[in-house]
């Protein structure tokens, strides 16, 4: 049904195998190579059955917008990442999506010095530098680390977002997800309990979750039996803000719950650090600004807003790296016509080739070159300086996806990002080391991550 369709890549029995082995390593080239030859339109990879690759930007608009019941987004997550089988999951039960648009993007200026206060606590005991010594240290470690903290300073609150166990765990989970859920797209739907059961660690995980959060939500929820919807020093976070719900109770899937959540990781701090520490002499102009607006607004919300040049530096490093090679995916869930009439039949899965389109140069000026103040500039020059905020989303950025499913935990990254970014620079200097033989970067099929072999160096900052 996709013949209509032109594809990129081999068709013959023996080269396609070869040629979907190369998918795995790195997809990039492959989606590159379709985005040239069919600058508009649409294309297929070879061997990924049922996905079609869209380029015009009517095309985006008209696939982002589209209702759930036409597009789906969240029967395109569940095909990629088997979420029922790999997070405990159903795609129809996703209340919490709603808990992160609205209550914790309203709570991050109340809780924003509790945030603020994990990132330096963190920061202190990971990085661990006493002396103006530089200091080899594996950047995405410890960036993950120091996320997680902060992360789940806001979704369990303390002591729990301290314990190594539980961060060992929830640093672990993507990985751990992608590997189970790209084992699990092998078989039918009708094997996938079968399968499930021998190939996931979904039960392992929800156990040993529940012997973290268990006692805790049966503690709180002692107090909602007996004190009502408030008592004294009830906790004011993401696991609460679900208990208030009243939707689920059970200690199992309020657990699989929050590690869901968890599974956002911030690779963007990783990335962000290694290119500072590629050209250090940016450090100077981030910390000018930092300084400039803590010594007026102090370490808030509302000065965190006005920092510009960390918020562009964090943006061009998505727009520079990013996390996956295609964005925006949807199922049809019946048969559609794009805005050029190409004709898309039921079952077919969309997406967009996100870093193809970031580094075209008829949307940016040296697209493949880093610039951190890239989006700073442009904020500077334009009346309407918002579109160009990390956390807005446009056409030509889908780092946060676009349309009806744009992500939701947008403004929380940000904020978490930026706030880990502007401390570490007012604290720390950083540089490459003497070993450049490993890649930054690492490409397996559609996934970008930063190299969690990569070390940077760190000292106290000199001046």
């Amino acid at each position: 049904k996709l013949d209509h369709i032109p594809v990129v890549g081999h068709s013959s029995l023996l080269a396609s195998y070869w040629f979907t082995k190369g998918l795995e390593v790195d997809r990039r080239r492959f989606v590159q190579e379709g985005y040239d030859k069919y600058k508009s339109g649409v294309f297929r990879i070879a061997n990924l059955t049922h996905w079609v690759v869209c380029l015009d930007r009517s095309h985006l608009e008209h696939v982002a917008r589209a209702p759930e019941d036409h597009l789906s987004f969240m029967e395109a997550a569940d095909n990629i990442m088997k979420l029922e089988y790999t997070l405990g999951l159903k795609i129809s039960d996703n209340y919490h999506i709603s808990i992160i648009q609205s209550t914790l993007t309203r709570s991050l200026s109340v809780l924003y010095a509790d945030m603020r206060d994990e990132i330096v606590v963190a920061c202190n005991e990971y990085l661990d530098i006493k002396h103006k010594e530089w200091k080899a240290i594996s950047v995405v470690h410890v960036a993950l680390q120091i996320a997680s903290r902060a992360s789940n300073r806001m979704f369990v609150g303390l002591p729990l977002c301290r314990d190594p166990d539980w961060l060992e765990l929830n640093i672990n989970l993507p990985g751990a997800v992608v590997d189970e859920a790209r084992i699990l797209r092998v078989f039918p739907n009708f094997l996938l309990p079968l399968a499930a059961k021998f190939l996931t660690n979904l039960s392992g995980r929800t156990s040993r979750g529940v012997t973290f959060l268990g006692p805790i939500i049966k503690e709180r929820l002692r107090h909602m039996e007996t004190e009502g919807t408030s008592w004294c020093d009830k906790p004011n976070d993401f696991l609460q803000w679900c208990l208030d719900t009243k939707r689920e109770t059970s200690l199992t899937s309020l657990t699989q719950r929050i590690i869901a959540v968890n599974f956002g990781g911030i690779h963007t701090l990783s990335q962000a650090l290694l290119h500072l520490a590629e050209h250090p002499r940016h450090a100077q102009a981030l910390r000018e600004e930092v300084e400039l607006v803590v010594s007026k607004y102090g370490w808030t919300k509302e000065g965190l807003s006005k920092m510009r040049k960390v918020d562009s530096f964090l943006k061009e490093t998505q727009r520079f790296d990013g996390l996956a090679v295609l964005g925006v995916s949807r199922k049809a869930m019946s048969d559609i016509t794009l805005p050029d009439g190409t004709f898309i039949p039921q079952g077919t899965f969309l997406a967009f080739p996100a870093y193809a389109m970031h580094r075209d140069d008829e949307v940016y000026e040296n697209p493949k070159e880093f610039e951190p103040f890239r989006f700073a500039n442009m904020r500077n020059k334009e009346s309407e300086g918002s579109r160009h905020q990390m956390v807005a989303v446009t056409p030509d950025l889908l780092s946060f996806g676009f349309g009806k499913h744009t992500c939701p935990g947008r403004f929380f990254a940000a904020t978490a990002l930026k706030t880990m970014l502007a401390h570490i620079v007012m604290l720390y200097d950083v540089k490459r080391g003497n070993d450049e033989s490993q890649p930054d970067t690492l490409y397996a099929g559609d996934a970008i991550a930063p190299n969690p072999m990569t070390k940077i160096m760190f000292r106290r900052r000199v001046d």
